[in-house]
C-alpha cells in the first residue's frame, strides 16, 4: 500500500474517534440535563429546558440584543388582545403547569358519611403542583400576571387510578398601576375582557382560589329500600342521605375556598365555577346489596380586592356653549 493511502486511513480513523468522542460527550451532557430536570420536577419545579426557554422572555423586547428575537405565543382571542392593549397590558407568552398524581390506597367503603381524604388530598395536591409550575413559568419570564388560566383534568389508560391537572394561561406584563404592590405574580381565570372591565371598575384580581372535596355517603335503610324493585321503590321520594352528602361536599369545598380568599387578602371571589359528579358503589350488607354514593365537588374562581385607585375616570362631557339671542 502506498504511503498516501496509509496516511488517509489514519486521518479517517482519527476523525471517527473524534466524532465518537463528541457523541459520547453529547450523550453525557444530555443524560446530565435529564437527571437535573427530573430532580427539578421531583422538587415541584419546571424542567430545565422550559426554564431556559422562558428566560428568553425575561427582558423586554427593547433590551433584546440577540440576532434571533424571541417569538411569543398566546391563547388570547383577538377581542381579548384588543381589550388588554387598551388597558396597557403586554402579553408575553403562553405558560403551562402540569402534574400527574398517583392516588394512594383508600378504604373502599364506609359505614358512616365521611370525607374521603385520600381522594380530596390527591385532587388538591395535584392542582397545587400544576398551578405552582404555571406560576414558576410566569416568574421565569418576569410576568406580573397570568390571565385566562384554565385547568383541564385528564385520566390515562396507562395510569389507572391516577389524576392529571394541566393549567394553561397567557403570561402578561401589567402597567405599573395594576401590578401587585409586593411584586407577586397574579393568577386569574378571567378572560381579557373580564379582566379589563374589572380593573376599570376599581376591582383588583389578586389570585385563584380552588378546592376539591370528595364525600362518601353510605345508603341509609330508607335509601336501600328505595333501591329495591318492590315495596317503597314504587313511590316517588327523595334520597335524603344522598342529598345531604352533596351539601356536605359543597360546604367543605366552599369553606376551604373562603379561607383561601382571606389568606390572599381578598374581599370576595367572582367567576366561580362549580363542578359536581357522583358515582355509586355496590356494597353487600348482610343478605342484601345496596349502592352507596361517592360525590366529588370542585370549586374554583378569581379572588378580587376593592382598589378605587385603578378605576378609570369617566370621560368629562364637553363644556356647554350658550349663544345669546340678543
Amino acid at each position: 500500500m502506498s504511503p498516501l493511502f496509509h496516511r488517509r486511513s489514519e486521518e479517517e480513523k482519527a476523525a471517527e474517534e473524534a466524532a465518537a468522542h463528541a457523541r459520547a460527550e453529547a450523550a453525557a451532557r444530555s443524560a446530565e440535563r435529564a437527571a437535573v430536570s427530573l430532580q427539578r420536577v421531583e422538587e415541584g419545579h419546571i424542567p430545565l429546558a422550559a426554564a431556559e426557554r422562558l428566560a428568553g422572555f425575561a427582558q423586554p423586547a427593547a433590551d433584546d440584543r440577540s440576532d434571533t428575537p424571541t417569538v411569543f405565543g398566546s391563547d388570547l382571542e383577538v377581542s381579548e388582545w384588543s381589550a388588554l392593549a387598551r388597558l396597557g397590558v403586554t402579553p408575553i407568552t403562553q405558560v403551562m403547569g402540569s402534574s400527574i398524581f398517583h392516588v394512594g390506597w383508600q378504604p373502599t367503603y364506609y359505614n358512616v358519611p365521611t370525607e374521603v381524604r385520600v381522594l380530596s388530598d390527591a385532587y388538591n395536591e395535584c392542582r397545587r403542583l400544576a398551578l405552582g409550575r404555571l406560576l414558576e413559568e410566569a416568574r421565569a419570564c418576569r410576568a406580573s400576571a397570568v390571565l385566562g388560566v384554565r385547568i383541564e383534568e385528564g385520566v390515562h389508560d396507562w395510569a389507572p387510578g391516577a389524576l392529571e391537572f394541566i393549567a394553561i394561561g397567557t403570561a402578561v406584563r401589567l402597567p405599573e398601576a395594576l401590578r401587585d404592590s409586593n411584586g407577586q405574580t397574579v393568577l386569574s381565570d378571567l378572560t381579557g375582557q373580564e379582566f379589563t372591565q374589572l380593573c376599570q371598575a376599581g376591582l383588583r384580581p389578586v389570585g385563584i382560589a380552588a378546592h376539591t372535596s370528595v364525600h362518601y355517603v353510605p345508603a341509609s335503610q330508607q335509601t336501600q329500600m328505595a333501591q329495591r324493585s318492590f315495596g317503597s321503590a314504587w313511590v316517588n321520594q327523595e334520597l335524603v342521605d344522598f342529598s345531604q352528602g352533596v351539601y356536605e361536599a359543597r360546604e367543605k369545598a366552599i369553606g376551604s375556598v373562603t379561607a383561601q380568599v382571606r389568606e390572599l387578602g381578598g374581599d370576595g371571589i367572582i367567576g366561580v365555577q362549580v363542578r359536581e359528579h357522583g358515582r355509586t358503589h355496590a356494597v353487600q350488607r348482610g343478605l342484601s346489596e345496596s349502592r352507596d354514593l361517592e360525590v366529588t365537588f370542585h370549586v374554583i374562581g378569581t379572588v378580587i380586592r376593592d382598589d378605587p385607585t385603578i378605576a378609570s375616570q369617566p370621560p368629562q362631557p364637553p363644556p356647554l356653549q350658550i349663544l345669546t339671542l340678543s
